[in-house]
C-alpha cells in the first residue's frame, strides 16, 4: 500500500520493544508496507485548554539524540522508517499542523495516526480535533475490552456519529508490552539494566552517551 502513510508519534525517550512490537503488529493487520516513527518536538499536553506547553520531562535528552535511538532500534527493518519532519517545526508539536504539513507534502497519500487508548480519550481536547479526524484515520491500540469500549462511548458527544463511526473503526487489538520509556530512565539513573527493554544498539548508545544518568 505505498499510497498509505502511516505515523506512529511519541516523545520516544527512548524508543522500546514495547514501540517495535506495535508498530509492527499495526502493519501486519493492516497489510502496511511501512510504519513512520515521527518524534515530537514538544509535546502539546495541556495546550487545548489554554494552559501553555509544557516541556519533555527532566532527564529528557536531545531531539538528535531521540532521533538517532530510534533509527539505530528500526535498522534493517524495512517495514519501519523515521521522519524528522516535526523536530524541524519550531515549538509545540500539534497533530493538525503535522497534518496538514503532510498533507501538503504528499496530497495523494491516505494518512494513518497510530496511538494509544489514553490518547484516544484526550482526543476532543486536540487542538482542532474533529478536523484531525477527518484527516487521518485514527488506529487506537490496545487490549480489546470493556475499558476501550467505554472511552469510545465517553468521547462519543464530541465528534459527529460519522467521525465516531470512523474512531471505531480504527480500534486495533494488539499485543501490549508493560514497558514504559520513564520506567527506563529511571532504571538508567538507578544503574539497574534495561538489557531485553529496549534494542541492543539504543542500549549501547545510551550508556556510550550516558543519557539519563
Amino acid at each position: 500500500m505505498s499510497d498509505e502513510l502511516v505515523i506512529f508519534g511519541g516523545t520516544f525517550n527512548p524508543i522500546h520493544h514495547g514501540h517495535l512490537i506495535v508498530a509492527g503488529a499495526v502493519a501486519q493487520m493492516r497489510g502496511f508496507e511501512r510504519v513512520t516513527f515521527m518524534p515530537v518536538n514538544l509535546p502539546p499536553h495541556g495546550a487545548a485548554n489554554g494552559q501553555g506547553r509544557k516541556s519533555l520531562t527532566s532527564g529528557d535528552t536531545s531531539a538528535a539524540d531521540r532521533l538517532e535511538m530510534i533509527r539505530l532500534a528500526i535498522s534493517g527493518e524495512a517495514h519501519l522508517d523515521v521522519s524528522d519532519l516535526e523536530l524541524k517545526r519550531p515549538g509545540a508539536s500539534f497533530t493538525y499542523d503535522t497534518l496538514c504539513q503532510l498533507r501538503q507534502l504528499h496530497p495523494q497519500a491516505r494518512l494513518h495516526l497510530i496511538v494509544g487508548a489514553d490518547m484516544l480519550a484526550d482526543l476532543p481536547r486536540w487542538r482542532r480535533a474533529a478536523e484531525v479526524v477527518e484527516m487521518a484515520q485514527i488506529l487506537t491500540v490496545g487490549r480489546a475490552g470493556p475499558e476501550m469500549a467505554d472511552i469510545l462511548r465517553g468521547i462519543q458527544g464530541a465528534f459527529t456519529p460519522p467521525q465516531h463511526a470512523r474512531l471505531a473503526s480504527g480500534l486495533l487489538t494488539t499485543p501490549l508490552i508493560d514497558i514504559s520509556s520513564s520506567d527506563i530512565r529511571r532504571r538508567v539513573k538507578a544503574a539497574l539494566s534495561i538489557r531485553y527493554l529496549v534494542p541492543e544498539a539504543v542500549r549501547d548508545f545510551i550508556y556510550r552517551k550516558k543519557l539519563y544518568i
